[in-house]
């Protein structure tokens, strides 16, 4: 049967919940399943619908605002195309097997440390505030030998 209630208490480490329904004689129902997109989304006493069977089995269908947490959790699989309107975060990383673009002149900002495999091209300026190192010698401290006045050529850097 669907029925409205009210979240009496979360269990089983936050996989199931317990509901107040609407009509309290006061029983409570037996452990209802809370779906993955409802995960850490409910709180006591608040107001969501349910679905309970004759076989003590049940799930809470939604909260009764409408609204939820907005996270998804273990694995998202997405297939074909998402579109953002606005920005994506990841605490643990991203992974993307076939690649990454911003289109339409947005920026890609990256806080921390980038390894790469593979080759680096840019159409643009290559701007750093510090250091680029290449085979061991420094951009901005090497040093030129056999330098002479004319048309000479200097030695490699080192």
């Amino acid at each position: 049967m669907i029925n409205k209630g009210f979240i009496s208490t979360i269990v089983d480490d936050g996989k199931k919940a317990i509901v107040i329904p609407q009509e309290a004689n006061g029983t409570t129902t037996f452990s209802l399943v809370i779906p993955y997109f409802l995960l850490e989304c409910l709180e006591t006493n608040m107001p969501v619908v349910y679905a309970a069977f004759d076989d003590n089995t049940g799930i809470v269908l939604a909260r009764l605002d409408g609204e939820w947490n907005h996270k998804i959790y273990k694995t998202l699989t997405i297939e074909g195309v998402t579109h953002m309107t606005d920005t994506l975060t990841a605490d643990n990383g991203i992974t993307a097997t076939g690649g990454i673009s911003s289109a339409g002149g947005g920026n890609v900002q990256v806080q921390g440390d980038i390894t790469l495999t593979g080759s680096i091209s840019a159409s643009g300026n290559v701007n750093t505030n510090s250091d680029v190192t290449a085979n061991g010698i420094s951009l901005s401290q090497h040093t030129h030998g056999g330098v002479q006045n004319g048309s000479f050529d200097t030695q490699k850097p080192k």
